[in-house]
């Protein structure tokens, strides 16, 4: 599939979630003025909890519309948190240079931190055995798999409405308990490598590989590769945004405004350039 460029990629928007910043879609036209494809790079929207999955595709369109009434086309790949809300897992992009994916496939539990990782390894083993030994060297029924074991947990959210309360109680739930923090921190830690073995065994063309997921925004060097997070919309996280255009990868800061969210400060700027035969592994 091809994309017009200029691309512009985020993650972790988690519309509809009482804790986001991102209260209403219209607030996303700002940062998608002047590109051509708006890439958003899993949980988008909340399919998580029970009570939002009539709704998930309504935000999706409130966020596809926001990017429409100014020329973006809206792309969205599958996260954790809205497993299918596409037929998209990843996206290869510049020739096979950039590979976009959240990032959940990346632990087995998809989200160690989680109260609910337990159970989401165990559906994850299930759905990997049901689709046979070849899954294992299929990056497609890696992918699909992860998002099954995903939506087997079904949860019930509270009824804090949005606002600084909904936000302070996000905080105290990813602080508790007290090993909680411990353990994202270890995947915070563990994440780019992570990524990195991912590319060499399923994309080893790739150069680039932009993820999501774990709300820590950062880029990080493993040579010959680079993986960039591009961070979340919920708070106390840090946001980027890539653009890809006329050959180059540039990492763009995220700032919110009064009038919505637009980008800020470039932070940093790669040739998307494919890996040199003496690079590869």
């Amino acid at each position: 599939m091809e994309f017009e460029e200029p691309i512009r990629i985020v993650s972790d928007l988690h519309f509809g979630h009482p804790g986001s910043l991102l209260a209403d879609a219209e607030q996303l036209a700002p940062l998608f003025r002047g590109a051509a494809t708006a890439i958003f790079n899993g949980d988008t929207v909340e399919m998580r909890f029970l009570e939002d999955r009539s709704t998930a595709y309504e935000d999706m369109e409130l966020v596809g519309e926001a990017c429409l009434g100014v020329g973006a086309r809206p792309v969205f790949v599958n996260g954790n948190h809205d497993p299918i809300i596409s037929s998209a897992n990843h996206v290869d992009l510049a020739d096979g240079s950039l590979l976009v994916t959240h990032g959940d496939m990346l632990f087995h539990d998809i989200s160690p931190w989680s109260s609910e990782a337990r159970l989401i390894g165990t559906a994850h083993t299930q759905a990997l055995e049901e689709m046979g030994d070849d899954a294992f060297h299929d990056f497609e029924k890696r992918l699909n798999a992860s998002k099954r074991a995903a939506l087997s947990v079904e949860l019930h959210k509270s009824n804090l409405r949005r606002g600084r309360l909904a936000r302070g109680a996000t905080l105290l739930r990813e602080c508790w308990p007290p090993w909680r923090p411990l353990q994202i921190l270890r995947v915070w830690a563990i994440t780019p490598s992570r990524a990195v073995a991912l590319a060499r065994v399923f994309r080893p063309r790739a150069r680039f590989i932009a993820i999501g997921h774990t709300h820590f925004g950062g880029i990080w060097r493993r040579p010959p590769r680079l993986v960039i997070n591009t961070g979340s919309f919920l708070p106390f996280s840090t946001r980027m945004c890539l653009e890809l255009a006329e050959g180059m990868l540039t990492a763009y800061g995220i700032v919110k405004r009064r009038n919505g969210f637009e980008l800020g400060a470039r932070i940093a700027r790669f040739p998307a350039t494919k890996l040199k035969a003496h690079e590869g592994f």
